[in-house]
């Protein structure tokens, strides 16, 4: 169990958990469950700007499963360090922010938060499409959920439709027209909400036979913040079998989209110079080569400092059916997850982290 520290009781006193941004501001008193791992902040003159840009180094983020924070706080204590950013994910009639994003916030953490053209009740894919967003159908409670950023005061990471360029999505869920209508339609709902800490974030997916796609859903530099993709070294494991000789390593997975930014995109008008953060990143397991595994997330901070515009990465810590992501069930891979958050690159909690 992780004890609370003096700078956290100094906090708790007056009942104010801020984030250290630009632009300072509280979101309410805080909570600290058993678990939760502290840490001081890495160093003075690390600071995040008004879109959530840190100063130096790179925000250490993750998406967990289950999506808890019981979850999160478990695994940071076997890391012996706190995330940055939490990535979560909510149709268009959730309520958002909930209660445990509520708490991560005031616990000092950044917040993705990705609205999907969905309703997870009804489940079918399609049942709710981007034309419908653009048109206005959900506009209640997309503007209550807007609303909701607006009320924690912090810079909050939006991302509508994460990955639209998959072909499960694009021309399924509706056209590239639909998709930037829909973007530039709920980013519009948001400044009427009075939510301009909302840090809009294009999320794509980072594999090569989507590119092509990802251009025709640009919406528009003046509606885009932060430039996203994902990372994965799947090695054949959505077709059943795990194959270590298709092994393909961080950097050069990363490298696809990247380029792709810079050369394309940049052609088709992108501002190529936007801040980038890799939003979902993570290699399956080789039951006999965990060392393969874990030297995967070995190399990120080194591999990041190769490329100082990508300024936040969120792990993704999870498993499918075929696909296990989940590294924090394997003490090697861990190990290497461990190792690559307390590296000076990555560790830039004096960014984020309350102070007192």
């Amino acid at each position: 169990m992780a004890r609370r520290g003096p700078r956290w009781r100094a906090l708790a006193s007056v009942g104010v958990a801020c984030v250290a941004v630009l632009v300072t501001a509280c979101s309410g008193p805080a909570s600290r469950p058993t678990g939760h791992v502290s840490a001081p902040a890495s160093g003075p003159g690390c600071s995040l700007s008004a879109k959530a840009v840190p100063s130096c180094g790179v925000l250490w983020g993750v998406s967990t499963r289950p999506p808890t924070v019981d979850t999160l706080h478990a695994l940071e204590q076997k890391l012996g360090r706190p995330f940055d950013l939490v990535y979560r994910y909510h149709d268009v009639n959730d309520p958002v922010p909930d209660a445990d994003e509520r708490e991560l916030v005031s616990e000092g953490r950044l917040l993705h938060i990705a609205i999907a053209a969905r309703d997870f009740a009804q489940g079918t894919r399609g049942s709710v499409t981007w034309r419908d967003v653009a048109a206005g159908r959900y506009d209640t409670t997309l503007s209550a959920q807007a609303r909701g950023i607006a009320s924690l005061r912090v810079p909050v990471f939006v991302t509508f439709e994460q990955e639209a360029n998959q072909r499960k999505k694009l021309d399924v869920v509706g056209t590239p027209a639909d998709f930037k209508a829909a973007w530039r339609h709920l980013h519009e709902l948001y400044v009427a909400a009075g939510a301009t800490n909302a840090v809009w974030t294009w999320v794509m997916t980072g594999a090569e036979d989507n590119l092509d796609r990802a251009l025709a859903l640009w919406p528009g530099n003046d509606v885009v913040d932060w430039i996203s993709w994902n990372v994965y070294n799947q090695s054949g494991c959505n077709g059943g079998t795990v194959d270590p000789r298709k092994f393909v390593s961080f950097s050069e997975k990363l490298r696809v989209f990247y380029d792709f930014v810079h050369g394309a995109a940049a052609a088709h008008g992108v501002d190529a110079d936007k801040p980038m953060m890799v939003s979902e990143a993570g290699s399956v397991q080789y039951p006999t080569q965990l060392d393969l595994t874990a030297g995967w997330y070995a190399s990120i901070p080194q591999v990041l400092r190769q490329y100082p515009q990508i300024k936040a990465v969120a792990l993704w810590d999870s498993a499918t059916s075929t696909c296990n992501y989940d590294f924090d069930g394997v003490e090697p891979v861990l190990a290497a997850v461990r190792q690559a958050g307390r590296d000076p690159w990555i560790d830039v909690r004096g960014a984020v982290r309350p102070h007192g």
